[in-house]
């Protein structure tokens, strides 16, 4: 298949399924298979066999950067508005949940800097570090200084 005749996925999705936005470059052939379910694919040897398919516009080769694959081009109806995609996330990452109780007391501490953890890490060091007993500021006695003070102005 010449590379002349695929369509970008992202103006595959502009185009035929009618939505817009910023976040179209990220879209995978994955995304638009969940997202558009009723978007039907077509396979190589269909397009071999019926070369006029592809030829009418019928089918259209469609890339996302990483593979080439064959759709079916949905019937475009005018009356509808482009949707804004907003909510593809490109990176595809898990949120890890750390485990702050099997975690050491020097650990716990490291997490406490805000500037490099964040917020609610360091807020749930700092918890963790509480239920173990682990005293986090300095108490002083403030008897013991209002003495100190008092002897030292005395002499």
């Amino acid at each position: 298949m010449n590379n002349e005749s695929t369509i970008s996925l992202a103006k595959f999705a502009s185009r035929f399924l009618g939505i817009s936005g910023k976040n179209l470059k990220y879209l995978t052939h994955e995304d638009i298979k969940h997202l558009f379910p009723n978007v039907k694919r077509s396979t190589f040897s269909y397009i071999q066999k019926n070369p006029g398919e592809l030829e009418c516009g019928n089918i259209a080769l469609v890339e996302d950067g990483r593979q080439v694959i064959p759709y079916y081009v949905p019937k475009i109806s005018f009356d509808y508005e482009a949707n804004p995609l907003n909510s593809i996330n490109h990176k595809r990452t898990t949120k890890q949940c750390i485990d702050y109780a099997g975690m050491k007391i020097y650990e716990l501490k490291k997490l406490l800097n805000v500037r490099f953890n964040g917020y609610h890490t360091s807020r749930y060091a700092r918890r963790e570090l509480e239920k173990r007993g682990v005293e986090l500021k300095k108490k002083y006695n403030r008897n013991e200084f209002k003495k100190w003070r008092k002897d030292y102005e005395r002499n």
